[in-house]
C-alpha cells in the first residue's frame, strides 16, 4: 500500500524545483539594472532513484545547481582592452591639458611673445639711441619672461596634479584589493558549506573589471572559490590576504610618487603594466621630481673640463693663458664650468682620470700634445670604449692631428691644428726699449691662443646645447616637453646674454647680462627667468659694439638670433623658431595618437562588453519566457498532486466504506 504515495514525491520535487527556478528568474529580473550582475539559471536534473524493497522508484526532478552564466574568456578580453583604454585616456587627457597651457597654435602663446621680442630689437637696430624703442624692448622682454614664468608655473602645477592623482589611484587599487580579499573569505566559507555565492562572484568580478583599468592584472580562480590577483609578478591578493601598494618617492629628494609593493624588509618597485596608473606616470614623466632635476627638464649647463698637457708642449704653450682664455669664453656663454689641469707623459694616465669626473655633469677632455698617441689599434679601441662609457668628449690640440683623428672622431670631439701657434710670449713691460715689437708678438700669440680656446669653448657650448636639447626616446610627455622648452629658453637667454655682454651701453660702459635667473643657484628655465635689474635704466641696454653714434651691431645681432641655427638636438640643426615649432608638432602628434588610440580602444571595450552582455546580461524576453515555462510546470505538478490526492481519497473513503 505504501507504494501508492510515490507519485507524491515526484510531483512535490517538481513543485520545489520549479518554485526555485521561479525565484532565480525573479532574482534575474530584479537585478536587471545592477552593474556587473550575471544572469543565473537553475539547472535541473533527474533526482536520484530510490529503492524500496524490490521496487525502484523515480523521485522526479532536482535542482543540480544555480549556475552563473558567464564566460571567463570574454572577461579576459574585456579587461585587456579596458586596461589599454585607461592607459591611452590618461595620456590623451595630459596632452590636451598641456596644449591648453601652451595655447598653440591658435592662441597667443610663446611663439607670439618671442616674435615680438625679436621685432623689438629689429626696431632698436634702426634707432639705437632711442629711449622710446629701448622702452619697447624692455616691455617686450618683460612680457616674454612673464609668459614663460606663468607657463612654467602652470606646467609644474599640472605635473603635481598628476602626481597627486597617481597617489589617489594607488589608494584606489588598495581599496579594491582589500574588498576582493574580503569577498574571497565570504566565498570560501559559502563554498565550504556547499553553497554557490553567485552574487559574491559578481561583486568580485566587477571589482576586477575596475582594477584592470587601473593596472595590468592576472587573475587565478582556485578550487576553493577564492581568486588570486597578480601584478608584475607579485600577489596583491591571495585567498583572504592582501598585499598593499604604496606611493613612494621614486628617488632621493624627489616628491614624485611611484608604485611599490609593501614588504617588511622594504618597499619593492613594481611594474604595473599599462592602465590608468602607467598612463599617469608617463604623462607626468617617470623622472625625479627633485628641484633642479635634469631628467625633469632643468637645463644641464655644466661642463667639467680636464686640460691635459703633455710634456712635449710644455715649452710651446702657456697653460695659464690657455685656461684664462677658455674660462673667459665659457663665462660669456653662461656655461657652469669646472676646469682642472693635469700633466702627463703617458696618455694611459689621462685615460685613468676618466673616473674622476663628477656624476651628472657634461664631461670634456682637452689634450695638448705634439706627440702621436703611441698605442696600437686594440689599445686605441679600449681608450675609445672607456671614454664613451663615461660620456667624455675628447678634443686634441696638436701638430700631428692625423695620429689622433680616430679617437677624437669616435668621442665627438675635434682636432685643433696647433702648428700655427707661436711660442709663448710674456707681456712686455712698457719701459722695454723693444716694447712695440715685443707687444706685437705678444698680441699675436694671445690672439692665436684666444681663437683656439674660443673655438674649443664654442664646441663645448654646442655639445652642451645638443645634450640639453636632445630628448631621450621614451614615452614621457610633460617632462620631455619641459626639457625641450627649457633648452630653448636657456639657449636663447645665454646667446642674448653673450651678445649683450660684448656690447656697449648708451653711456659707453660694457654691457651686462640681459636675462638672469630668479633663483641664482638654478639655471635659466621656465619659471626662473627675469630681466636684469640693471635694465631698469634703459641706458644700460647694449645696442652697439662700440660707443659710436648710430652703431647698431649688437641690436642687429640679437635680432638675427631668431633665424640662427642654435639648436642641435635629435640629429637636427635648427633655429629657435623651428625648434619650437617641432615641439608643438611633436606634442600634436602625441595628442593625435593618444586620442585616436583611446577612441579605438573605447570601441573595442564597447564591443567586448557587448559580447559579454550577450551571454551574461539579463534579457526580459528570455526571463518572461522562463517564468511562463516554470509557472506552467509548477501548475502541472500541482495538478498531479491534486489528482493523486483525489484518487487516494476515493480509495480510502468511498471504496473502504463498502
Amino acid at each position: 500500500m505504501s507504494i501508492s504515495f510515490f507519485g507524491f514525491d515526484t510531483a512535490v520535487s517538481g513543485l520545489s524545483a520549479n518554485q526555485k527556478a521561479l525565484e532565480v528568474t525573479g532574482h534575474n529580473v530584479a537585478n536587471l539594472g545592477t552593474p556587473g550582475f550575471s544572469r543565473q539559471s537553475a539547472v535541473m536534473a533527474s533526482a536520484v532513484t530510490k529503492r524500496y524493497g524490490n521496487w525502484y522508484v523515480e523521485m522526479g526532478v532536482d535542482i543540480q545547481q544555480v549556475r552563473q552564466i558567464r564566460h571567463t574568456f570574454n572577461d579576459n578580453i574585456y579587461r585587456a582592452e579596458s586596461n589599454n583604454l585607461g592607459y591611452w585616456e590618461s595620456r590623451s587627457k595630459a596632452v590636451t591639458d598641456l596644449e591648453s597651457i601652451l595655447g598653440e597654435p591658435i592662441q597667443k602663446g610663446f611663439q607670439v611673445a618671442l616674435n615680438n621680442f625679436w621685432d623689438s630689437f629689429q626696431e632698436l637696430s634702426k634707432a639705437p639711441e632711442s629711449l622710446t624703442i629701448r622702452a619697447l624692448v624692455k616691455q617686450r622682454a618683460d612680457s616674454l619672461v612673464n609668459y614663460l614664468n606663468q607657463v612654467g608655473s602652470q606646467i609644474n602645477k599640472l605635473q603635481n596634479d598628476l602626481n597627486t592623482e597617481i597617489k589617489a589611484r594607488i589608494d584606489e587599487v588598495n581599496d579594491i584589493t582589500e574588498k576582493i580579499a574580503a569577498l574571497n573569505v565570504k566565498i570560501m566559507s559559502a563554498e565550504a558549506a556547499g553553497n554557490l555565492p553567485n552574487d559574491y562572484y559578481d561583486q568580485r568580478n566587477e571589482l576586477c573589471d575596475r582594477l584592470s583599468k587601473l593596472i595590468e592584472v592576472e587573475t587565478w580562480e582556485t578550487r576553493d572559490g577564492s581568486m588570486d590577483i597578480l601584478v608584475g609578478g607579485y600577489f596583491l591578493v591571495s585567498k583572504g590576504e592582501q598585499k598593499r601598494l604604496v606611493a613612494a618617492p621614486n628617488e632621493d629628494l624627489s616628491h614624485f610618487y611611484t608604485p611599490m609593493v609593501e614588504y617588511a624588509g622594504g618597499d619593492i618597485p613594481i611594474n604595473v603594466g599599462k592602465g590608468i596608473i602607467k598612463g599617469l606616470l608617463e604623462a607626468r614623466g617617470e623622472v625625479s621630481g627633485a628641484k633642479g632635476s635634469y631628467d625633469n627638464g632643468s637645463p644641464n649647463t655644466t661642463a667639467d673640463i680636464i686640460i691635459a698637457v703633455n710634456s712635449s708642449v710644455s715649452g710651446s704653450v702657456d697653460v695659464d693663458d690657455v685656461e684664462k682664455a677658455l674660462v673667459d669664453d665659457l663665462k660669456s656663454r653662461g656655461i657652469d664650468y669646472n676646469v682642472r689641469l693635469i700633466y702627463f707623459n703617458d696618455f694611459e694616465n689621462v685615460i685613468d682620470e676618466a673616473n674622476s669626473y663628477v656624476d651628472g655633469v657634461n664631461k670634456y677632455l682637452m689634450v695638448f700634445t705634439n706627440e702621436s698617441i703611441g698605442a696600437d689599434t686594440d689599445t686605441v679601441k679600449e681608450y675609445i670604449k672607456k671614454l664613451n662609457d663615461q660620456g667624455i668628449m675628447m678634443s686634441v690640440s696638436t701638430t700631428v692631428p692625423s695620429d689622433w683623428d680616430a679617437i677624437v672622431a669616435q668621442t665627438g670631439g675635434k682636432c685643433y691644428d696647433a702648428s700655427a701657434i707661436p711660442n709663448p710670449v710674456v707681456e712686455p713691460n712698457s719701459s722695454d726699449p723693444d716694447y712695440e715689437s715685443k707687444y706685437a708678438e705678444y698680441v699675436k700669440y694671445m690672439d692665436s691662443i684666444t681663437k683656439l680656446m674660443q673655438q674649443a669653448s664654442s664646441d663645448i657650448n654646442s655639445d652642451v646645447n645638443r645634450k640639453m636639447s636632445t630628448v631621450s626616446d621614451d614615452l614621457n610627455i610633460i617632462s620631455s616637453v619641459k626639457k625641450q622648452l627649457n633648452a630653448l629658453i636657456n639657449i636663447m637667454a645665454r646667446e642674448v646674454n653673450r651678445l649683450h655682454l660684448s656690447g656697449k651701453t648708451l653711456n659707453g660702459a660694457d654691457g651686462g647680462l640681459f636675462f638672469e635667473p630668479i633663483e641664482p643657484n638654478l639655471p635659466i628655465e621656465l619659471g626662473n627667468i627675469k630681466i636684469s635689474d640693471a635694465l631698469k635704466d634703459l641706458n644700460n641696454i647694449a645696442a652697439s659694439s662700440t660707443d659710436a653714434n648710430g652703431d647698431n651691431q649688437i641690436a642687429l645681432a640679437i635680432a638675427r638670433l631668431r633665424n640662427s641655427n642654435l639648436m642641435t638636438g635629435n640629429k637636427k640643426i635648427l633655429s629657435l623658431d623651428t625648434y619650437y615649432q617641432n615641439i608643438i608638432l611633436d606634442l600634436g602628434n602625441k595628442g593625435y595618437e593618444a586620442s585616436t588610440m583611446a577612441e579605438s580602444y573605447r570601441n573595442l571595450v564597447s564591443q567586448a562588453d557587448a559580447n559579454r552582455q550577450s551571454i551574461m546580461g539579463v534579457s526580459l524576453d528570455e526571463e518572461m519566457t522562463n517564468m511562463i515555462k516554470y509557472k506552467f510546470a509548477y501548475n502541472a505538478n500541482a495538478k498531479v498532486i491534486d489528482v493523486v490526492n483525489q484518487m487516494l481519497e476515493t480509495i480510502m473513503y468511498r471504496m473502504g466504506a463498502r
